[in-house]
């Protein structure tokens, strides 16, 4: 698959127009994924691979061990990790609704003919190994 590299962080509503690793995808269960990879031709989005959240967040933040436990906000100190990509989650959510980006559903990927795959979360992250 091609990769995207330009981000464009202004409003969209164009399922084509999706950027990975920034735009959101939820399914009827209310899990979030972002769009790791995807390949594009003449406009239309025509597949794509989408990650749980947490998984790719879980990959993108580093645990602290013991001696370095001072370095982490007050508010994780001694908290399961899943504190923390909670509120990353969160946050990434509120960001996406502050510049009025669509959050699109799996049904809508579908629905555009985009041929959707799901990265395996029981292996490492490419970013752990």
């Amino acid at each position: 698959m091609t990769e995207v590299q330009k981000q464009n962080h202004l409003a969209n509503t164009d399922i084509n127009e999706i950027r990975p690793l920034m735009d959101l995808f939820t399914d009827e269960y209310n899990n979030y994924y972002y769009a790791t990879r995807f390949k594009t031709g003449e406009g239309k989005l025509l597949e794509v691979t989408l990650s749980h959240a947490y998984y790719e967040d879980s990959f993108s933040v580093i645990a602290f061990a013991e001696p370095l436990q001072n370095e982490l906000e007050e508010k994780y100190r001694n908290k399961h990790i899943g504190h923390q990509l909670k509120d990353r989650l969160n946050s990434t959510i509120q960001n996406l609704k502050n510049k009025e980006r669509v959050i699109f559903t799996i049904k809508d990927l579908i629905e555009n003919g985009t041929k959707v795959t799901f990265a395996n979360i029981t292996e490492t992250h490419p970013r752990g190994k």
